[in-house]
């Protein structure tokens, strides 16, 4: 259970194994027992079963969000015309390694071998692998729902589309959260790949309904930088 409170991202039976020297057999038991108490979760991504803790940590997750809406909300009525993403996009993207995000190791894993591959092979980023580790770190919104939307080959360049999202509904009150995402994302990728990386927000739509709001965002992938 400690595992997987100190992974609020998510976590595989595979990493708890690896981390903790157990079988994949004797954790899927007691994952199945934590399951029938109700104390975890389970949310199916591609291939890979991620659990989460329904226990809540330290502070209730709804006071943490309500706090972090405010400031949002806030920036958004300083900064109205969206001039400043870019400024908080490369301040987080800076900062990332401050924040104490919980890669798992076969997250960790997955991302190095990826590395090593050529940069043309790099831009069909494995969707699955893609949408594991946002859930990795974009912490308020684990259902958030995640497709591929194009693949630019000459600019080496992916688009993803995100729907269902808790700060995308029916106004733009939060939207410096998504320039926030996607300094996060610059930050991790740039230091697993060890590729230049740029994460822009390439559109939004807002619509009457939830289901029908999405915000698209691309990873366009560069040249190698030093270790």
């Amino acid at each position: 259970m400690e595992c997987i409170k100190n992974n609020p991202g998510g976590i595989t039976i595979t990493d708890i194994s690896q981390m903790r020297g157990f079988s994949r057999n004797t954790v899927s038991k007691y994952i199945n027992i934590l399951k029938e108490k109700k104390k975890i979760r389970k949310k199916k991504v591609g291939a890979y079963s991620l659990y989460f803790s329904m226990e809540e940590n330290f502070l209730p997750n709804s006071l943490v969000l309500s706090y972090y809406q405010v400031i949002l909300k806030g920036l958004k009525e300083y900064f109205p015309d969206n001039e400043r993403g870019e400024f908080f996009k490369q301040l987080i993207q800076k900062n990332v390694d401050e924040i104490r995000i919980n890669i798992s190791p076969e997250m960790k894993k997955k991302l190095n071998e990826l590395g090593e591959k050529p940069t043309r092979e790099l831009i069909s980023i494995n969707l699955n692998l893609f949408k594991e580790l946002y859930l990795m770190y974009d912490l308020f919104q684990p259902d958030v729902d995640i497709s591929l939307l194009e693949i630019d080959a000459d600019q080496n360049k992916v688009i993803y589309r995100f729907k269902n999202s808790r700060f995308f509904e029916d106004n733009e009150d939060y939207i410096y959260h998504l320039y926030f995402m996607c300094g996060v994302s610059e930050g991790i990728l740039e230091r697993a790949l060890k590729r230049k990386i740029t994460c822009r927000l390439e559109n939004n739509h807002i619509a009457g309904e939830k289901e029908d709001s999405y915000f698209d965002l691309s990873i366009e992938i560069g040249q190698r930088t030093r270790s």
